[in-house]
């Protein structure tokens, strides 16, 4: 998001992208009209590296924020060389530190968030959902900027709705991020529905602890290091999405699933609820047993099915770079 940000940024002004986890395989799958600087990020030089970062700024109009801790780097910037800048923070999930009986180390990281937050000049939420979280946790009414949904996915040649039974998930493994519902899905349903087949990307990692499990079963499909082209051809020929996590505040790879025709079962949440309606283009359950029952009535229901689906399909298109361009506008006022 931050890549094509930038790029979009590029076109009337001269940016500048800092990062400390510089990956050469995103970057080089992109298009970039950018200068790119990378710094240390290990521990022993990563404070080092705020201090070259909060210098190399002092001088810009804008500094866009991520995530912690680089908000407070461009702080740090305005404080010890007066910066003059203004800054952007956009937030993409909660700040779950503060509802949990934090260590010394988390709890001063609240206090002085509470306290340089306000120096900030203006606060982003990717959600309506993040937005009521951040404006109660800071007093800070934040506005909305809701993520973009790659071209790429709302132009691919998806084809016909797929007859198949055929599940998927994948994403980014965090604590929260639920991926043992995707398997216990499965393992409800595979004798219920015939060559059901489940498809998971996740992190390498995380998956090895089901993989022995599954061996055996040629049926579920586990993938990892896939390029955009791949994962546009797994849409292609999927049926349903599983969205099993209960923490984020607003998540891409719905749009991406929905933008191939795929309805989502996922968790209830204020969030979930901005893009999935129930019986319209998935269905945002409360308990585990709704999550299978609902996954269940979706693959058996072709006539279900083909509403869900084209409804999945028209809530994709909301979210197109046009739309994302256009907020940007109102924003920053180009």
């Amino acid at each position: 998001m931050m890549i094509y940000m930038s790029e979009f940024l590029q076109k009337n002004n001269s940016v500048i992208f800092h990062t400390l986890s510089y990956n050469e395989t995103v970057f080089s799958q992109e298009k970039i009209n950018f200068q790119v600087k990378s710094y240390f990020s290990n521990n022993v030089l990563k404070f080092f590296s705020f201090i070259c970062i909060a210098f190399n700024i002092r001088k810009n109009d804008f500094i866009i924020v991520w995530n912690s801790p680089m908000h407070f780097v461009w702080v740090l910037s305005k404080i010890l060389f007066r910066s003059k800048a203004k800054i952007i923070w956009w937030n993409h999930h909660c700040p779950w530190y503060y509802s949990i009986n934090a260590n010394l180390f988390i709890r001063l990281k609240r206090y002085i968030e509470k306290r340089l937050v306000k120096r900030i000049d203006r606060v982003l939420s990717n959600s309506k959902y993040l937005k009521w979280v951040i404006d109660n946790t800071w007093n800070i009414d934040s506005k909305i900027l809701y993520p973009v949904l790659d071209d790429r996915f709302l132009n691919y040649k998806y084809g016909e709705m797929t007859k198949d039974n055929i599940i998927l998930s994948y994403g980014r493994r965090e604590a929260g991020k639920n991926l043992e519902m995707i398997f216990n899905t499965y393992d409800d349903l595979k004798n219920k529905i015939s060559d059901l087949i489940l498809i998971v990307w996740w992190e390498w990692s995380e998956l090895q602890k089901f993989i022995p499990k599954y061996k055996n079963d040629r049926n579920v499909k586990f993938l990892w290091n896939l390029n955009i082209n791949q994962v546009l051809e797994n849409l292609s020929t999927s049926t349903l999405f599983l969205f099993p996590s209960k923490i984020d505040s607003f998540w891409l790879v719905q749009l991406e699933s929905m933008s191939a025709w795929n309805p989502v079962i996922c968790f209830k949440k204020k969030s979930e609820e901005e893009i999935v309606t129930n019986g319209v283009n998935g269905f945002c359950v409360e308990s585990e047993n709704d999550f299978i029952q609902k996954t269940h009535e979706v693959l058996i229901n072709p006539t279900l099915r083909k509403t869900l689906s084209l409804w999945s399909l028209e809530t994709s298109k909301r979210f197109t770079s046009k739309t994302f361009e256009k907020q940007l506008e109102n924003i920053f006022g180009f």
